[in-house]
């Protein structure tokens, strides 16, 4: 599902210099994925933290395999 970026977002950011605007990006990025870390660990307490960092990077890049598999 992919939802639009409101007009007025939209224009803001465009006002933004590139360096800006890509440091929003990385934050975005970096707080998404911690958010998912904490997620995934919360959900699944029992698993190593490789298992994790490899379901949450399953997750980010958008992999369709589904729910994560047991650890090898």
């Amino acid at each position: 599902m992919s939802e639009a970026v409101h007009p007025d977002v939209a224009r803001a950011l465009r006002a933004l210099p590139g360096m800006e605007r890509l440091r929003l990006a990385h934050e975005t990025w970096e707080l998404t994925r911690d958010r998912l870390i904490a997620y995934v660990s919360a959900k699944h307490p029992d698993w190593p933290p490789e298992q994790i960092q490899r379901d949450v990077a399953r997750r980010l890049l958008h992999d369709p395999g589904g729910a994560a598999t047991p650890s090898r």
